[in-house]
């Protein structure tokens, strides 16, 4: 034991070594729990990576985090809009000193092959594709290169959020062989099968597929202020300030698009108490997520708050347990009903998060009253109910268990559950469920993960149950690419199969209609809908727990993910 013991240590002082930030008073060093699953500006799925990628690439529009308003980025001011019977035209124009790394204009061209990629068939795509469906067309202006138009199906109040909002590629790095020009965005959209064996098309998937734009410095090149200058796997991704930064000669300055850090640097520290101990030897910058009750301790400690600021910012996190309705001792709605009456979430919540959460019955914040379904009440501990469904269900109680005849063969009721290793918030919510499970005789397998194997082993649907955390966004209402039956694909976004014909309907017309009563009267009953299926069971809205160092300025904390806006991060002067 004492050499085990010993080993433990020596390699958490090398990894302490390893990390430290050597001095460099103009680098952030940021903890991240995991490397990226990919760098790729189109096919990322997690927040950490939606941080590291908004760096490097820009959209057309961005949130203000000083702020929370929605603000023209590449754009030169927010879009008009014209709608005309069951379509919708949506006109931006680029800034006129917007320019890539070669110097050459951003221009229209530029976005309608970012549209084109998103579209195109083979490529991994199919979240994006999702989230833009509506969009038709593009049309180019033929006297201004800045100036377009992009084609929608009708009209809803989150299109011109949506629209804005994803990575513009340089179709000069992304596709030298021009593969993709001849393709109109209609004929990607209205001829999908059938491109799929075109030799361009295949050709353009198997490039832009490839590891070259999932973490290789040569071809992840957006027009953001940073560049990716070196991953290691397990150790750090590190950005570094470009020189002459085209947003630099903007004037007047806009105080919403900075590069002001020399470097940032994404320290990977899976295990929580190695990062708790490199924060307190000041070798990170910045700690978001810290666990809650780490961070009651820092709070009462004078000597930790001369050297950080300590924030605790509203959120639009929630964490939930998904539970894979495909799975055949899932498939029946009532097991899924029955294991939610397992959850103690009050508890969770004060081993887990301390006051730092609020119990949900649903995907809407509770603090949001006029789309929040307050009829409903969260799932409570109630093992008698618990019982009660396990039985509708059909499954018999033994002495050593349940079991059911499924399929002509008894299975037994044990269930699996996943969480991201090394994170202590989820290792608690597991350790919790199982003693619940244990007062009905249903043995848990508690089985923590690593963090990206474990996201393709839900990609894959190769998984019981898992707790995971999602994260949304102020006003956007389009569930569709996590939600809608359609998405319920391997390797798609709806991952336990969440799906009915009502909740289709439900999740279409939320994200179509303009008018809010109809919107709030959708909404309210898509959460009950989603608590009568149970494939996810919603837990509580998180409230961050971040530590910045003081050497550092202009945070611009926000309910909006990350929470800061680390492009603005200024050294305080001495």
């Amino acid at each position: 034991m004492r050499v085990r013991l010993f080993f433990y240590f020596l390699i958490l002082h090398f990894f302490i070594q390893a990390c430290r930030p050597a001095g460099n008073k103009e680098e952030v060093v940021v903890r991240t729990a995991a490397d990226p699953e990919s760098l790729n500006p189109i096919s990322f799925t997690t927040a950490n990576t939606a941080q590291i990628v908004a760096l490097l690439y820009q959209s057309l529009l961005t949130i203000d985090l000083q702020d929370q308003q929605l603000k023209p980025l590449l754009a030169e001011q927010l879009p008009t809009v014209v709608q005309a019977k069951d379509k919708s035209f949506i006109t931006y124009r680029l800034r006129n000193e917007a320019v890539w790394d070669n110097n050459k204009p951003i221009t229209a061209q530029d976005v309608a092959f970012t549209l084109k990629v998103i579209k195109a068939p083979l490529v991994n795509n199919e979240t994006m594709r999702a989230a833009l469906e509506y969009v038709h067309d593009i049309k180019l202006d033929a006297t201004d290169p800045k100036k377009f138009t992009i084609e929608c199906d009708s009209y809803t109040p989150n299109m011109s959020w949506e629209i804005g909002d994803f990575a513009i590629l340089p179709a000069y790095v992304v596709d030298p062989q021009q593969l993709l020009e001849k393709f109109t965005l209609p004929e990607l959209e209205n001829q999908y099968d059938s491109l799929k064996s075109h030799p361009k098309i295949k050709a353009f998937a198997a490039w832009f597929n490839s590891a070259r734009f999932t973490r290789d410095t040569a071809y992840l090149k957006g027009s953001g202020g940073y560049r990716l200058s070196d991953w290691k796997t397990g150790q750090y991704v590190k950005l570094k300030k470009k020189q002459h930064w085209w947003a630099e000669r903007l004037s007047p300055s806009l105080a919403y698009i900075t590069a002001y850090p020399a470097q940032i640097n994404f320290q990977i520290v899976p295990d929580n108490t190695t990062a708790l101990l490199a924060l307190n030897n000041e070798q990170l910058d910045v700690y978001a997520g810290i666990p809650a009750t780490s961070f009651v301790q820092l709070q009462s400690e004078a000597s930790f708050q001369k050297k950080y600021a300590l924030y605790t910012p509203s959120t639009y996190d929630f964490t939930f347990i998904g539970i894979n309705g495909r799975h055949e001792k899932f498939a029946d709605k009532r097991t899924r009903q029955a294991i939610g009456y397992l959850l103690d979430i009050p508890r969770m919540i004060q081993v887990s998060m301390g006051s730092f959460a609020v119990p949900t019955v649903g995907i809407v914040n509770p603090a949001d009253k006029i789309y929040y379904n307050d009829s409903l009440r969260p799932y409570t501990l109630n093992l008698a109910e618990a019982r009660r469904l396990l039985h509708a269900a059909g499954w018999t109680e033994k002495n050593k268990g349940w079991q059911k005849l499924i399929n002509g063969q008894i299975i037994p009721l044990t269930i699996t559950f996943n969480y991201k290793e090394g994170n202590s918030e989820f290792e608690n919510i597991a350790f919790i469920f199982r003693q619940a499970a244990a007062k009905l005789n249903i043995p848990v397998n508690v089985q923590p993960v690593e963090a990206g194997l474990l996201n393709k082993r839900i990609q894959a649907q190769d998984f019981e149950v898992a707790v995971r955390y999602l994260s949304g966004n102020p006003g956007i209402f389009n569930f569709r690419p996590i939600l809608h039956t359609e998405n319920a694909d391997l390797q798609e976004q709806n991952f336990t199969g969440f799906g009915t014909p009502e909740s289709d309907r439900l999740i279409e017309n939320i994200s179509e209609t303009t008018d809010q009563k109809k919107r709030v009267a959708l909404l309210r009953k898509l959460q009950k809908v989603m608590q009568e299926e149970s494939n996810l069971l919603f837990l509580y809205f998180n409230t961050d727990r971040i530590a910045i160092h003081k050497r550092f300025t202009n945070f611009k904390i926000s309910a909006a993910k990350p929470g800061y806006d680390i492009s603005s991060f200024q050294l305080k002067s001495d």
